[in-house]
């Protein structure tokens, strides 16, 4: 199984555009916005969450948070965990939901830290990974965010990269490894979060991107504030991306008509990548293959 198949493996969710989203990243104990039903459909897997990050202050994609930590607080788990939850800095509907949550849910049995996030800001998570913000498009009200899990990584320096193996042992010998390798950093997942279609230079060669398509066609989108599926194809495409899922499909469509566009689209713009993509039925946590 190659690595960008591995991550979708353990990436699951529901997207349904007006409703809700929510997607949970196992590896990293992570969940990815917060909408509705998540508590519901994950239920005694919810202890596996560590940390909550989300994109904007929509309904769709944070009213599941007080269920989440009435749920925590009472069912069958580890009932003192304590959760972070990441937010845009000076979102005014999570601020709100933040005094809600404080005078309704009442006292809990674990700690709750509530960190404002802005672009760009750096999160450790697990090992050599860390969760990295940006800015997404979705209107003008304020900060809107997008996530990306970037794994810190070395590798031989270029020149150094045919030479015969006991000339390269010689060299690190002689001069330490630090001599012939270099740090950089690699994109395992990138989140869109509500959005028209990223700069691909966000998820350049991603091994997951996860976008926005709420519109099957440009013509149907009233407001530039979410994606088309040609549009992310395209950009995935460019980005070279190992593999593609797409969520945040309008319920104005049928499930055979997205479908059979993204089957034209992946056919016509001859994209090679495996695309993925969820829609409302029959299950709130599989990603299926086109």
């Amino acid at each position: 199984m190659t690595l960008a198949l591995e991550i979708l493996d353990n990436l699951y969710g529901f997207s349904l555009a007006k409703y809700a989203t929510w997607f949970f990243y196992k590896p990293d104990h992570l969940l990815l916005d917060v909408g509705e039903g998540v508590s519901v459909a994950m239920r005694n897997m919810i202890y596996g969450i560590n940390s909550v990050a989300i994109t904007h202050g929509h309904g769709d994609h944070i009213a599941g948070l007080p269920g989440l930590l009435r749920s925590r607080a009472s069912s069958m788990g580890d009932k003192e965990k304590p959760l972070t939850v990441y937010y845009p800095k000076e979102d005014r509907s999570i601020n709100k939901l933040y005094r809600y949550i404080k005078d309704t849910v009442g006292k809990l049995t674990f700690e709750v830290c509530w960190q404002e996030l802005e672009e760009n800001q750096k999160i450790p998570l697990a090992f050599n990974r860390y969760l990295v913000p940006f800015a997404s498009h979705h209107g003008e009200n304020g900060l809107t965010l997008g996530y990306k899990i970037v794994e810190h990584r070395t590798r031989l320096k270029l020149a150094y990269r045919d030479l015969p193996q006991q000339e390269l042992i010689n060299l690190i010998k002689q001069h330490g490894k630090q001599s012939v390798s270099e740090s950089y950093d690699h994109i395992l997942l990138c989140f869109s979060g509500d959005s028209m279609v990223l700069n691909p230079q966000i998820f350049d060669h991603a091994e997951v991107l996860l976008h926005d398509t709420t519109f099957l066609k440009a013509e149907d989108r009233d407001e530039n504030t979410h994606a088309t599926v040609e549009e992310v194809l395209l950009a995935a495409k460019t980005a070279q991306v190992a593999a593609v899922g797409l969520f945040h499909f309008s319920a104005r469509y049928r499930h055979p008509e997205i479908v059979e566009t993204i089957t034209k689209l992946v056919q016509d713009l001859q994209i090679t990548c495996p695309v993925f993509y969820i829609f409302s039925n029959p299950s709130p946590l599989s990603l299926r293959k086109i």
